[in-house]
């Protein structure tokens, strides 16, 4: 019986542990990456955020602006309130300075953040509903908004390169 009962809260001490894992490391990655978009925006001089690789792609304001706005749009499916003020239908519009702009990435990158933190692991299983077709739940709201920053990311690197920009933390290397 002693036995059964030091088993039993191992494995019960082992489940505390792990409860947010999956949030933590998604929190953790995310704010790698919001840490190099928000180093590349500063890079990026404020008389190329108008500059786009050809017609029909955003410039480099529109892509941040769109990451902003997605980071608000999945933080508001994990529960979060997007900031007063916020209006996710101008938000493109709003934001006309690179300062106004690094200001609301770091803002809607901390309430993502936070959101994911915050998530209960007992919640990532909740249905959520997003403007595309599938099935998802707030896992996969977490899962999608690191795949979206990775993926603008890679575009901001793309366009900061093709200005002739090192993005800040590759710089020295060839």
């Amino acid at each position: 019986m002693k036995k059964l009962l030091i088993v039993a809260l191992l494995l019960c001490s082992m489940q505390a542990f792990c409860q947010g894992q999956f949030q933590n490391e998604s929190a953790g990655s995310l704010s790698y990456v919001s840490g190099h978009v928000m180093q590349l925006a500063q890079a990026i001089p404020a008389d190329k955020y108008a500059w786009k690789p050809q017609d029909g792609v955003r410039t480099v304001a529109q892509v941040c602006a769109h990451i902003i706005s997605a980071n608000y749009f999945f933080a508001s499916k994990l529960g979060a309130k997007i900031p007063d003020g916020v209006n996710m239908q101008t938000i493109e519009k709003d934001l006309k300075t690179k300062d106004a702009i690094a200001a609301e990435l770091k803002r809607s990158y901390e309430l993502i953040i936070n959101a994911i933190k915050n998530t209960q692991d007992a919640s990532l299983a909740t249905k959520v509903e997003f403007p595309f077709p599938g099935d998802y739940t707030s896992m996969s709201a977490i899962l999608i908004a690191l795949g979206h920053s990775n993926e603008h990311l890679g575009q901001l690197i793309a366009y900061a390169r093709m200005n002739k920009i090192t993005p800040p933390w590759s710089e020295g290397g060839k």
